[in-house]
């Protein structure tokens, strides 16, 4: 039966327009409200930083063995396996033989990262129940999380054994055991690389030491037993642990509540730590577990029982908030340019053709800025105050302090083959070269008083036996040398990062054994310090490859390089700078610039150059 229709009349049609828009308005609520919709009410909390890990990464379930499969299906199946986001590991282990199954280190052994695009995971029978599995590799990681970087073509191999079980072809593992191969996807997605930080024995600055860590739930876990444990080799005697000896973690786990709160339960060595050991922990522990995306506050107790600062509190938000901090990127919009015997001040940023806008700085000289040097002072370096130049001669054998206010101070004959120097962020100067008796030194000068020449004093570094010094620079904080050595002949280049251990008055007293970084690279020529972990380098790979920059970070590899997901490297390297000998910067990897054989001075304009200016020598303060 039809339904009458209603009458509306007058007012009453008003009325019913209203009704109408009122249920469509509750629709829409109830639409909304099923989308997610947006909150009227709550608290304003931060959203995720910039580059915080994701605890939660795409689940990736991987094949088990299929019926009938062969023995190379086998080896390649279980290797592939290895990028099964489960952390029991147990379709991986459905390939082994169950003597096999405790020799798969797949969290204490090496990872063998290899090129996703590429692949080249092959399987050859070697006998009846042998197969040998081999890969190009690019980098490996060892278990503590350093991530080195392999020779192009390196080839990895690894031979299994073969037999059947209930039928079916399973491997044997070698006796020494078996890590994880992941191909360079793999390994991003399973992977976060982090810093785990340590104090500056004559200030409150943090450095950070890079490390690879397992993604996932137990992350925060991971960087705090990586935390708790000693200052690493390379930086002993340059940076110090609040951490005492013995302390570790009473419980299995750091939690982390609805908060955002990571509760660090420590056991009651912990309670050694003096009143300014117990900060620089808490500073440190809140620094590195602060890079975890869901950790907005860091609490430390011990055997359950608060640990409080001297001041009382029980949490930390911030290393900041404790007095510690990083150093500073530094940014600077004039430079000194040197043409001849002239220096002026120039803006170097400036680029022909491509700088849009901004204000122009001033380049008119300050009192301080030293006018001249005459040409046969070759290698120049400009002090972090800007106040004083050191030259180093043409002959590679004389060296002198220029400033504006006094007399040129020259350094009686110490060394030959002195690289360029480098002034660090307490006034010391760094040079290396040969001592009178040929031995390679590093060498460094006190800050210069008076009219006096300061003296040369060499800080020992056993591990310089039979390498000559290239290129120096010292980090922002002043704990870190990032050093150029080569063998005698020009080969075998390489590229470390050494501890600083200085004394109570800030004079370096020696160098640690460097960890290396850019292992491919054959040539090196310089290296500058960007920010705390990043750096530039100026070398090449293969002989017949020119000389170009190549950016890196502190146990992370080049770019370029290593591949981060699937892009080719190429499309992350800088344009080649055939001629190209110093390499600074005005600004972090942007404000990268080079200065070459031909004197020019090229700046960094996306991944090309382009030529600013001409000249001998750019000067950057402390680079």
């Amino acid at each position: 039966m039809r339904r009458p229709r209603a009458r509306l009349r007058g007012r009453s049609t008003s009325s019913g327009s209203r009704t109408v828009l009122v249920m469509l308005a509750a629709l829409l609520t109830m639409v909304l409200a099923g989308c997610g919709g947006l909150p009227a009410s709550g608290p304003v909390v931060d959203g995720r930083r910039l580059g915080d890990s994701i605890q939660d990464p795409v689940r990736v379930s991987v094949q088990g063995p299929t019926p009938g499969a062969s023995q190379e299906s086998i080896a390649t199946g279980f290797v592939r396996a290895g990028a099964d986001t489960d952390e029991t590991r147990q379709t991986g282990k459905e390939f082994l033989t169950p003597q096999s199954v405790d020799l798969w280190r797949w969290s204490t052994a090496d990872i063998i990262i290899y090129d996703s695009l590429a692949d080249g995971l092959t399987a050859r029978k070697v006998s009846a129940d042998r197969v040998e599995v081999s890969v190009v590799a690019i980098a490996r990681v060892s278990p503590e999380g350093r991530y080195v970087e392999l020779a192009p073509g390196t080839v990895v191999k690894a031979d299994f054994g073969l037999t059947r079980v209930g039928g079916e072809w399973r491997l044997q593992l070698p006796p020494t055991g078996f890590g994880l191969w992941l191909d360079s996807n793999s390994f991003d997605r399973l992977y976060v690389n982090e810093n785990v930080y340590y104090v500056t024995l004559t200030g409150r600055m943090l450095v950070p030491d890079s490390r690879w860590f397992p993604a996932g739930p137990r992350l925060t876990t991971s960087l705090a037993r990586a935390q708790l444990e000693p200052v690493p080799p390379y930086l002993e005697g340059a940076v110090f642990t609040g951490v005492p000896p013995k302390a570790g973690l009473a419980v299995n786990a750091v939690p982390v509540d609805d908060r955002g709160r990571a509760v660090v339960d420590l056991n009651a060595a912990a309670l050694d730590a003096n009143p300014d050991a117990r900060t620089a922990m808490w500073a440190q522990l809140t620094a590195t577990l602060s890079q975890v995306g869901n950790v907005t506050q860091v609490s430390l107790t011990a055997e359950g029982a608060g640990l409080e600062l001297p001041d009382g509190r029980l949490t930390a938000g911030s290393a900041d908030e404790l007095g510690f901090s990083q150093a500073p990127v530094l940014s600077f919009d004039t430079a000194l340019l040197r043409t001849g015997d002239e220096i002026r001040r120039i803006d170097p940023r400036f680029i022909p053709d491509a700088t849009v806008g901004g204000r122009a700085p001033d380049t008119k000289p300050l009192d301080v800025d030293v006018a001249s040097i005459p040409r046969g002072w070759t290698t120049l370096a400009l002090s972090t105050d800007g106040k004083q130049i050191a030259a180093v001669g043409g002959d590679g054998e004389d060296l002198s302090l220029w400033q504006s206010s006094t007399k040129t101070l020259k350094v009686a004959s110490f060394a030959t083959d002195l690289t360029r120097p480098a002034y660090d962020s307490s006034g010391y100067l760094w040079v290396g070269g040969l001592d009178l008796t040929g031995a390679p030194q590093i060498f460094v000068f006190p800050p210069a008083v008076g009219e006096t020449p300061p003296k040369p004093v060499a800080v020992p570094a056993t591990w310089l036996a039979g390498r000559r010094v290239v290129s120096l620079n010292v980090s922002p904080e002043g704990a870190r040398l990032l050093v150029v050595t080569e063998l005698p002949d020009g080969t075998e280049a390489r590229l470390g990062v050494s501890g600083i251990t200085r004394s109570s008055n800030g004079q370096p007293t020696k160098l640690a054994q460097p960890l290396r970084e850019a292992q491919p690279l054959t040539l090196v020529r310089d290296a500058v310090w960007l920010d705390a972990t990043g750096y530039a380098v100026l070398g090449r790979i293969a002989p017949s490859e020119p000389v170009r920059p190549w950016l890196g970070a502190i146990g992370a590899g080049l770019e370029g390089v290593r591949r981060q997901g699937s892009p080719d490297p190429a499309t992350n390297r800088l344009a080649p700078v055939a001629d190209g000998q110093v390499i600074t910067s005005v600004g972090g990897p942007r404000g990268l610039i080079i200065v070459t054989n031909g004197g020019e001075v090229l700046a960094r304009a996306g991944a090309s150059w382009r030529k600013i200016a001409t000249g001998t020598n750019l000067l950057v303060p402390g680079r």
